[in-house]
This record gives structure tokens, sequence and C-alpha cells, in this order.
């Protein structure tokens, strides 16, 4: 999904969108920000562990995204 996310968001940079990349970063840390909340939830180690580890994939797709505004990379051939 997250490979999905970032080439449309290429596909919108190309197309003349200039806040596609940063709108899909805002989605990721929404994302983030809501199993955080979850975790935080009485739930089961088996539950709490598959959400920690999705939290982790995430932050690391959140770091490369940002990265990819920072330095105002455009195109895809980057990615």
């Amino acid at each position: 999904m997250w490979t999905e996310g970032v080439a449309r968001a290429f596909e919108e940079l190309e197309g003349g969108s200039e806040s596609a990349m940063k709108d899909y970063l805002n989605f990721i840390l929404v994302g983030i920000k809501n199993l955080i909340e979850r975790v935080r939830e009485d739930l089961t180690n088996l539950i709490r562990n598959r959400i920690i580890t999705i939290i982790t994939i995430d932050v690391h797709e959140r770091d490369v995204v940002d990265m990819f505004v920072n330095k105002k990379i455009a195109d895809a051939q980057h990615f």
C-alpha cells in the first residue's frame, strides 16, 4: 500500500500538484497517530506486538517520505 501511495504522489507531482507528497506525508502521520492511540488500549500481547511492528514500519515509511518532501524530490526515479 505504501509503495502505491508514494507512486501515486509522484504521479500527482508530475501532474502539477505541488503538495502531493506533503499530503501523503500527512496521511502517514495520521495513520501513525491512530496506531499509537490503539496500542495504548487494553490489548493482548499478540495484538500489541503486531501494532508495534506496524508502527515501526510506518515510521520508516514516514522518514522516507519526509526526506522526499525536505529534499524536494519530485522524480519517481529516485524512489
